[in-house]
């Protein structure tokens, strides 16, 4: 593991700019909400959390905020729906005049095999993790490409990436968020616009059950306040990273990347060809990283 390089670098400060953070009343989206305003952001703070037994609603985490001395507003509407979603962002960019950041967090979760859970439960996970993502990142990105700048930070999930058994609705969603993530970055590269995914990993709320199922994980370094300086870093004007997926967790931050490798190629292919090879098919060696799908055509066979 490579050790951190302190960096001299003046302290990242947003001057003012404008930050949409959703599932923001507690977990990850507070703790990025509140990393953000502490560092000169005006934020926004969106969830459907209704408040009491202890927990905030998103009302309640923005007055925390301001009886902290920072700038926040709330907004209750649900990104599960598209017009909630729309909402969060024009509400953000009606109070402030622009919309410089945009947070997407917020997430429920149902587990269940494929084979078992039914469209209803499929339905209410994509909606909020992926459509919800979706509609904010339109939304936001009709002022982003209007003022020329902007910046998105996804959240995924290494269960997206990786997989994991018992979890369909959330494997799925997430590792729609991959897709989504990558499709905005290419659609919007001529202007200064970055769209980069965390897969983090933090006890909260919404991870509690299946912290809860693994008693064998010490979760005393996975906080939220771990997670939110990559989600600064990401947020800001010197951030030049665009369409990368970063893992981040307790302090480690490394990247996640999809590649292919030169595998086999033969003239005249059948499936014994394709059994007989297998290695070769499967072996990482000589492994690229493509920046889109279009990279791949180098590795294919040249016209005779």
């Amino acid at each position: 593991m490579s050790e951190a390089i302190r960096s001299p670098e003046p302290r990242l400060h947003f001057d003012g700019e404008v930050a949409l953070v959703t599932g923001a009343a507690s977990g990850l989206g507070l703790s990025h909400a509140r990393a953000l305003a502490e560092r000169g952001a005006r934020v926004m703070l969106n969830d459907i959390a209704t408040g009491g037994g202890g927990k905030l609603s998103a009302e309640d985490a923005a007055a925390q905020l301001r009886s902290e001395g920072l700038v926040a507003e709330a907004i209750s509407d649900s990104v599960g729906v598209e017009a909630g979603a729309e909402a969060a962002v024009e509400a953000a960019a009606s109070k402030w005049g622009r919309i410089d950041i945009l947070v997407n967090n917020a997430g429920n979760g149902i587990g269940g095999k494929v084979q078992d859970i039914d469209t209803d439960q499929l339905s209410s996970v994509l909606n909020v993790h992926l459509f919800g993502m979706f509609w904010t990142s339109r939304a936001a990105l009709r002022h982003m490409r209007k003022a020329g700048y902007g910046r998105i930070i996804n959240t995924a999930s290494a269960v997206g990436a990786f997989g994991a058994p018992d979890t369909a609705p959330y494997v799925i969603a997430k590792a729609g968020v991959l897709g989504l993530s990558r499709a905005t970055s290419l659609d919007n590269r001529d202007l200064d616009i970055k769209v980069n995914t965390i897969c983090p990993v933090a006890e909260t709320p919404l991870a509690q059950a299946y912290f809860d199922k693994h008693p064998e994980l010490d979760t005393s370094r996975l906080t939220p306040q771990a997670v939110s300086p990559v989600v600064v870093y990401l947020s800001h004007r010197r951030c030049r990273m665009n369409g990368e997926v970063l893992s981040v967790a307790g302090g480690r931050v490394a990247r996640i990347f999809t590649a292919t490798a030169p595998g086999m190629t033969c003239d005249g292919l059948t499936a014994e060809t394709v059994e007989k090879n297998l290695a070769a098919i499967l072996s990482e060696d000589g492994y690229s990283i493509p920046t889109s799908s279009i990279d791949q055509y180098a590795l294919q066979p040249k016209g005779r």
